[in-house]
């Protein structure tokens, strides 16, 4: 196909230069002054350039006003083009290159997909460990773990995230499960936070330890509480802690034979935890208040209390172990009201075991 004509001075150009005004074809020396004839005579004056869909994608070449382009995608081809697209042979290596690259694709999703669902799950827990919604973030980086259990990224998230959910246990499995804690880069700005927050924790854990020793101690309950309540003030997140040195208060109140403040002290316990041990609490101070007053309401509600916490710890045997020997004790108390310390009842009776008063 032959370049277009300029309809004003009938040269030829290449179809690029050409522009279209009013159905007419235009050089770009004439278009201007035709455009002004035009707009003089009150008709439209706009002007276009006459290439876009008028030229062949293959050829290059103009296809004229009264030829219909054909489309195939998203290209236009004239006349004479558009049979050999439309009916290419591609060769025989090439189509089964296409099919192999399919083949792989296929097989490289179906393996990949475990890895894209661990790559979602660490998304949402880091969206959670930012939203500070730490125990909702747990479940999350544990399952990208089990996927990928040498991330660091994962490993530190899912530490970080169990700490300061007060979750101690959870965040050495995340850490100890890293090819047994080991982490290449120690100067890695996450990597110092876990471990700083694991150094908190695990200080405040030996506080704790060492604070159930002294409490075991006769004489020692003061500075056994002191020590618990450090070990609670500095790792806040573990609210155990907290309860503990609530606990060890009591084991004050014991000492000191208020009574009354041991007691108060169990019925604030129950009704916050209701569990095994915080039920065996509040029957040692209900049995106290029977064995210095008599009052047989105290005896009841202490018996009923016995049978509750007894009841609570049926379904696990680690805290059943611990009030093995803390139920018979109380119940001493209830059938002489006698009032001794576990040391004495332990030198009285050959009896070992418990901490609690």
């Amino acid at each position: 196909m032959r370049d277009p004509v300029c309809s004003a001075c009938n040269a030829v150009f290449p179809v690029r230069s050409l522009f279209d005004l009013n159905g007419q074809t235009y050089c770009e020396n004439c278009v201007h002054t035709a455009a002004e004839n035009t707009q003089k005579s009150g008709l439209p004056s706009t002007i276009t350039p006459l290439a876009g869909n008028s030229i062949c994608a293959r050829c290059n070449s103009h296809m004229g006003r009264d030829s219909i382009p054909v489309q195939i995608g998203g290209l236009h081809f004239c006349s004479a083009c558009a049979p050999h697209i439309k009916n290419v042979d591609y060769p025989q290596w090439l189509k089964l290159s296409l099919a192999a690259l399919v083949v792989l694709l296929f097989v490289a999703l179906v393996h990949g997909r475990k890895y894209f669902h661990a790559g979602r799950e660490l998304y949402i827990g880091e969206h959670f460990v930012e939203q500070a919604r730490y125990t909702e973030a747990i479940p999350h980086l544990e399952e990208t773990l089990k996927i990928a259990p040498n991330s660091d990224k994962a490993a530190l998230l899912a530490a970080k995230a169990a700490l300061l959910a007060g979750d101690v246990r959870t965040a050495g499995s995340a850490l100890q499960g890293h090819g047994n804690g080991h982490f290449d880069d120690a100067s890695d700005p996450q990597f110092q936070e876990v471990n700083g927050l694991w150094n908190h924790a695990t200080a405040a854990l030996d506080k704790a330890e060492r604070a159930g020793k002294l409490e075991e101690q006769e004489g020692q309950e003061v500075a056994a509480a002191k020590l618990m309540h450090e070990a609670a003030a500095e790792y806040p997140q573990l609210t155990d802690l907290a309860l503990a040195a609530e606990m060890y208060d009591g084991g004050v109140d014991f000492a000191r034979a208020n009574y009354d403040g041991y007691l108060a002290l169990g019925e604030k316990v129950w009704a916050r935890q209701r569990d095994a041990n915080s039920a065996a609490v509040l029957a040692s101070g209900l049995a106290c208040k029977y064995a210095v007053t008599g009052d047989e309401a105290y005896r009841q509600r202490a018996t009923e209390m016995l049978d509750t916490a007894r009841q609570l710890a049926e379904s696990n045997p680690d805290v059943m172990k611990n009030l093995s020997e803390y139920f018979p004790r109380i119940a001493h108390r209830l059938n002489t009201r006698q009032i001794i310390t576990k040391q004495e009842y332990d030198r009285r009776f050959a009896k070992s075991g418990g901490s609690s008063k």
